[in-house]
């Protein structure tokens, strides 16, 4: 008679033969090991310090891993997980990791270096790629066999996900695999491996167009008051959508009750009969004849009306609207339909029982556009309503607009959108990177935050927080200060580029492995894509490398030294350029509450005196408070000084 053993194991091969069976898979593919999904051949790991390798296999193995002459035995848990911690690495390679379980089955990895890595992450500035920048020299186009890169797909999810569904593949850097990559990215990488020659993984997990709240954790953002009840719409839409749909859809009409004096547009659209209402051909709306549009950003309702029998009522349907660029707020009959987001991107919508009604009928359509083309684009042949039976009613004529001033500003988004949403990003392309925790991180992110920058220091700050709890309680964050773009200031007055920049600042003088790459000086005002991002790689290579030590790590810094009955004295950090004693500095202003003035300053060495007048206070100090543009004073390491804003102290 067989021992108990033996015939375990007999048992333990019919079942996993069964299985094999009746899912169509291999018994190898059923027991062999696998590495986490981040891991593969060509990639870098940390270098001289302890590594935890991670992966599955069948549960409760004995596993081997052969990491070139060293070994090391293991187990995986009651579900299959396995981890292990390897002595740390000398820099170079190639290593070859091998795990084995006990039954034959493995995998490899192959070419695998030691060295640093690099996560990059933000949005469309970062996943600028390396064709589009106007300012690398030849010799930086032709990669380097010591880099490697990682790109991760871009997905959000609802929830944390700890492996990638479809992992990325680690790829050498050559002058084909760099063209699409990160420009920033890999340019850091090319000329910090020319000057201290350890290889660099370089990880980039970035989106066009992101919110930073995207990239954050909702128990992170849960901390910040602005964005708690986001997060509970969240939790909501996991359990029942329509009821969060709903709640976000009252969430939006106050907004707009709130900032508009146009009244509940959505109840009566173009029945209202309003004279505003002008004929929209479903095209891109900077080319329609309305001068208010050529160049226009923002909000544009679109309505529509129509007739319907009392049979065609009673149908099921869905709602198609064809393209629409980017986000739309659908309500029909005074109904809310759905929200979406898409750059350019189709939206079909299902009807709810009720909605539809025997006779007179209207859509009314919100779409706010923040970048380049915008509004309901058709074609006209694929929007109309499409009946369960097959009819299908077109719709796609005689749509009307209606402009929305710009001071209305933008209305909220919701939380499960993609690049506006809030955690998605996190959840879905940073969460899986845990297993191999980076280096540092270079973060170029703010411009979908301009809007709204009062609110970015605390986002930026919950950020770090949360990847550091993430990854690596000390990991180092590189921040590239937003560049200028836009219009530049003709008198004091708002700016949230500048605000943005200043609160990027703050967040680096607040955290001493935090650093600022300054580009203000490196930016185009017509283009929100400037395209010195070797010049900018350079500048963050800097800051990389005084993070370990002195260095002007935060930027220009500047601080009241000395308050007098007639100036405010100035001083810099690094030292500001020599210029010629008493020389005027153009771009200050002084607040007071909401009311700006400009400021005569004068430079005097490294100081600079910014004239008062005891019979107009001011608690407020700021310089080159503008979107677009450039201001004078820079320090002797040739970095501008960016927009800043201090508070002033009363005399005493």
């Amino acid at each position: 008679m067989p021992s108990p053993q033996p015939m375990n194991r007999i048992a333990r091969a019919v079942g996993l033969l069964l299985i094999a069976v009746l899912t169509g898979t291999s018994i190898d593919a059923q027991t062999a090991p696998t590495f986490a999904g981040v891991f593969g051949s060509h990639m870098v790991l940390p270098h001289d310090e302890p590594v935890i390798l991670r992966g599955q296999a069948a549960p409760n193995s004995k596993l081997l891993l052969e990491v070139n002459e060293a070994r090391y035995s293991f187990s995986s848990d009651n579900v299959g997980q396995w981890s292990v911690r390897l002595a740390p690495l000398h820099p170079g390679g190639p290593y070859t990791l091998t795990v084995k379980d006990e039954h034959g089955g493995s995998a490899s990895l192959t070419d695998v270096l030691a060295g640093e890595v690099w996560l990059c992450s933000g949005q469309s500035n970062m996943e600028f790629p390396v064709t589009m920048a106007a300012d690398a020299p030849a010799s930086a186009l032709q990669g380097h066999p010591a880099i490697r890169l990682l790109s991760v797909p871009q997905r959000t999810s609802l929830q944390a996900q700890g492996f990638f569904s479809e992992p990325p593949a680690w790829q050498i850097a050559n002058a084909d695999t760099i063209k699409r990559f990160s420009a920033l990215c890999y340019f850091f990488a090319q000329q910090k491996i020319a000057a201290e020659g350890l290889p660099l993984g370089l990880i980039n997990a970035s989106w066009g167009g992101s919110a930073i709240e995207a990239w954050i954790g909702e128990q992170q953002l849960a901390t910040l008051p602005a964005d708690k009840h986001l997060v509970q719409l969240l939790q909501q839409y996991r359990t029942d959508q329509r009821k969060a749909e709903l709640a976000f859809a009252d969430d939006w009409m106050q907004w707009w009750q709130t900032n508009s004096q146009q009244g509940p547009v959505w109840q009566r659209g173009v029945l209202d009969n309003n004279p505003d209402w002008q004929a929209a051909p479903l095209v891109d709306y900077r080319t329609y004849p309305d001068p208010r549009l050529k160049t226009f950003t923002g909000n544009l309702w679109f309505s529509k009306s129509f007739e319907l029998t009392e049979a065609q009522s009673k149908q099921g349907a869905s709602f198609v609207l064809g393209k629409i660029d980017e986000v739309d707020s659908t309500w029909l009959n005074g109904k809310f339909v759905n929200n979406s987001f898409g750059y350019g991107t189709r939206r079909e919508y299902r009807l709810e029982s009720g909605m539809l009604q025997a006779g007179t009928n209207q859509f009314s359509v919100f779409v706010t556009n923040t970048y380049d083309a915008g509004g309901m684009m058709g074609p006209e042949a694929d929007i109309g309503i499409r009946f369960d039976d097959g009819e299908f009613v077109p719709l796609g004529s005689n749509w009307k607009y209606r402009f929305v001033p710009k001071q209305t500003g933008y209305p909220p988004r919701a939380p499960w959108e993609s690049v506006h949403g809030i955690s998605g990003m996190f959840y879905g392309m940073i969460a899986p990177l845990q297993a191999l925790p980076p280096t540092g991180v270079l973060w170029y992110q703010g411009e979908s935050n301009a809007d709204n920058a009062g609110e970015y220091g605390a986002l930026l700050t919950a950020l770090i927080k949360d990847w550091r709890h993430h990854f690596n309680s000390e990991l180092p964050f590189i921040v590239v200060q937003l560049p200028n773009y836009g219009a530049e200031a003709t008198a004091p007055g708002e700016s949230g580029w500048a605000t943005l920049r200043n609160a990027q600042q703050q967040v680096a003088l607040n955290d001493a492995k935090v650093g600022l790459v300054v580009t203000q000086d490196l930016g185009n005002d017509a283009d929100i894509h400037p395209k010195l991002k070797y010049a900018v790689a350079a500048r963050t290579l800097q800051v990389a490398r005084e993070l370990k030590g002195n260095g002007a790590k935060n930027g220009i810094v500047a601080q009241v030294v000395a308050t007098k009955s007639n100036a405010w004295v100035l001083e810099f950090q690094p030292p500001l350029m020599p210029n010629e004693a008493g020389h005027n500095v153009a771009g200050f202003s002084l607040c007071q509450a909401n009311t700006c003035v400009a400021a005569k300053a004068v430079q005097q060495g490294n100081r600079v005196e910014i004239v008062r007048d005891p019979q107009k206070p001011a608690t407020t100090l700021r310089y080159c408070w503008s979107d677009g543009g450039t201001c004078e004073l820079k320090a002797l390491s040739g970095l501008p000084v960016s927009s800043f804003e201090l508070p002033l102290a009363k005399t005493k």
